[in-house]
């Protein structure tokens, strides 16, 4: 992290023509170096200092002792190395251009005194499940991490840029009268997308909370909103007209657990309700202690630097700064530096030669093929250079890592990825199980995989089983809505039974699913779209293979979606009503997983309310839109009553049983004899 916040400091330091550096009050020097990793924060000249108790105060801020608060450095273009902010002379050398810069926790950023606006000119939210999933699998595996070293872990969620048009008096001023600080309102130039991301997160985990009775977080609950009643103000404001829908779908207490209603009337928020569904899918698989460890480990251990400055344009400078100067120091720089560094002068043009062919091969996945090879040997800390060394050194040394693991690794990456294998009857197989397992928003499998590849790779048959078993648990940890740590323990275990030589068929192999999952996959596929949407489209685009006998769901275009047959919302004279009188078998047959199909997002746009010889003629008549084969079970019906919702989700659960051997049947019989008794 500290690499991070140096290199945000340096290239400000370089763009605006800084020259001198003024540390901000109590913070003592090893934590001003750890926490913002930015320069050495030297005290002002005694000489300059405004009063006697002031100049004791800067000789002895850096023996103070106890937690961290903050630093912050404040520029002045023209100011004399060493002059404070009131220097006549520093006045006289122009126009102040200062902005200050401090690191800090998403406590203190969601927290007392500031409250942050969208600016008309800020671009609206526009991150999709796939950054915000990876945002909350990065911070998880953070977590996990800290958790697995006995330390406290941090995050970095990088720097972000506010216009403060009001800013504090310089701090100089008031080391020597401390008073609360007025409230603040920034404007966001740059950490829009974040900010509303975790704001999303942090209402998720207080209705999840809210949901099994919990008491709630006030931290949680302060950083979305400060006090209560009247005068109660949010901490964070998109703006524009997606506000009042933010407030709607995501802010107020117990909305994002709420049915969207009508949808989404922009692409905005439609982003928003996809960042909502997705992380309510997956903090609904975690415990309460877990989201609870979850919300502290982000108000207190993730942390921004917090940049503002007074005006657009210097805003606008700043911007350019942060998010165009200079290539960031990459964590494969680092290693490429070390190991690299490490081969002996006979072997260094060949060791050269491999890692610029594994670089070109992977381009911007290169550094994530590290973390896979850490997998593979299972190293799970957070010392991703460490623990390398050590692979490196259990290999041989640097050279047998760079020939022997690097080079062969990076090309069985980049066939996984690519879903590519040639040369075996079993090579169609292998590339289909590949396309589902890259289907999936985690890359858990890929380490097991990687090393059988490595070490059985003639074994085109090993591997297509392997994959096969690996494609059923992938879906399982969906269907199961399994949790991030506890999904990585179990591909982590996979990993270690390939390692240690164990078969990987017996009882307790980690790719077995016990009675009790069985018991709940079988639970949980019945209203599989409330649980998580994306699991049930794969799961239905799956089926659809199953059902055509080829991949079928290869030639679908990219905006495939779930439509509920039966609607989800009835007007008081819908057709529908008549065949559904009972709100309670309403509910259970809107939700279950027969009265779901494939369609096209424009088709589903279309259907929406529409009765059922009409959402037919959308199915099987538009021109253009393929027609899955999951959906042909509707064919030539004229009524879709609950009966027919049961038989087609019976034929469905028979359809998941021939893929998967999830031996639904039996997992039921269980709950019946529970029910006899």
């Amino acid at each position: 992290m500290n690499a991070r916040l140096q290199r945000a400091q340096g290239e400000l330091v370089r763009a605006l023509g800084i020259e001198r550096v003024e540390e901000g009050s109590g913070e003592p020097e090893g934590e001003a170096e750890h926490r913002l990793g930015l320069l050495r924060l030297q005290p002002p000249a005694p000489a300059a200092l405004p009063c006697r108790a002031a100049r004791r105060r800067a000789a002895g801020a850096h023996s103070i002792t106890g937690p961290a608060k903050q630093a912050s450095w404040q520029c002045c273009r023209g100011s004399r190395i060493g002059a404070t902010m009131d220097d006549p002379a520093s006045q006289r050398a122009g126009p102040m251009a200062q902005f200050t810069a401090r690191t800090m926790p998403v406590e203190k950023l969601f927290g007392n005194p500031f409250f942050i606006g969208a600016p008309s000119y800020q671009r609206a939210f526009v991150w999709s499940a796939d950054e915000a999933g990876q945002l909350l699998r990065d911070i998880a595996a953070a977590l996990e991490a800290a958790g697995e070293s006995r330390e406290e872990g941090e995050y970095f969620l990088g720097a972000m840029l506010f216009i403060d048009p009001n800013p504090p008096p310089s701090r100089l001023r008031r080391w020597t009268r401390r008073r609360p600080e007025a409230s603040r309102q920034l404007d966001v130039v740059d950490g829009f997308q974040r900010l509303t991301t975790l704001t999303i997160l942090f209402c998720v985990l207080r209705d999840l909370a809210a949901g099994e009775h919990e008491p709630p977080s006030p931290r949680l609950l302060a950083a979305i909103r400060a006090g209560e009643g009247p005068g109660a103000r949010d901490r964070l404001t998109v703006g524009g007209t997606e506000e009042a829908f933010f407030l709607g779908h995501v802010r107020a207490p117990g909305a994002t657990l709420a049915d969207q209603g009508s949808g989404a009337a922009s692409l905005a928020e439609e982003r928003m309700l996809e960042v909502r569904n997705h992380f309510v899918s997956e903090l609904a698989a975690y415990d309460a202690k877990e989201r609870r460890q979850l919300a502290e480990f982000v108000l207190k251990h993730c942390y921004v630097v917090h940049v503002t400055t007074t005006g657009i344009d210097r805003a606008h400078r700043i911007f350019e700064v942060l998010n165009a100067r200079g290539k960031p120091l990459a964590r494969n720089d680092i290693l490429k530096a070390m190991l690299l560094g490490s081969v002996p002068m006979a072997g260094i043009a060949s060791c050269r030669t491999v890692w610029k062919e594994a670089e070109t091969r992977l381009g911007g996945e290169f550094e994530q093929l590290f973390s896979h090879i850490r997998a593979m040997y299972r190293r799970t800390s957070d010392r991703v250079i460490s623990d390398l060394a050590e692979i490196a050194a259990a290999k041989g040394g640097a050279q047998p890592f760079i020939e022997q693991v690097l080079g062969p690794a990076a090309a069985v990456y980049q066939n996984i990825r690519a879903a590519r294998h040639v040369g075996s009857p079993h090579s169609a197989a292998i590339c289909q199980y590949l396309r589902y397992l890259n289907w999936h928003g985690f890359s858990d499998w890929i380490p097991p995989v990687m090393l059988w590849w490595l070490e059985h790779g003639e074994d085109s048959e090993g591997l297509a089983r392997l994959l096969a078993r690996l494609d059923r648990l992938a879906f399982a940890a969906r269907i199961l809505c399994m949790g991030t740590s506890k999904r990585v323990r179990r591909f982590g275990a996979v990993a270690a039974a390939l390692r240690e030589g164990r078969r990987l068929d017996a009882p307790d192999s980690p790719l077995e699913l016990s009675r009790s999952e069985l018991r709940t996959i079988q639970y949980n596929l019945r209203d599989l779209h409330g649980r998580n949407a994306q699991a049930a489209k794969h799961l239905l685009m799956r089926l659809c293979d199953g059902m055509a006998g080829s991949p079928q769901s290869a030639t679908f275009p990219g905006d495939m979606t779930v439509e509920h047959v039966l609607p989800r919302k009835l007007g008081a004279g819908s057709p529908w009503r008549p065949w559904y009188t009972d709100p309670a078998e309403r509910e259970w047959c809107t939700e279950s997983l027969g009265n779901l199909v494939l369609v096209t997002k424009s088709q589903n746009m279309l259907a929406a309310n529409l009765d059922f010889a009409r959402k037919l003629e959308l199915y099987f008549g538009t021109p253009g839109a393929p027609v899955p084969a999951v959906n042909e079970g509707l064919r030539g019906l004229h009524e879709w009553r609950a009966e027919h919702i049961r038989a087609r989700e019976a034929q469905l659960m028979r359809a998941i049983d021939a893929l998967w051997s999830f031996d639904l049947a039996r997992s039921r019989e269980p709950r019946r004899a529970e029910a006899v008794s």
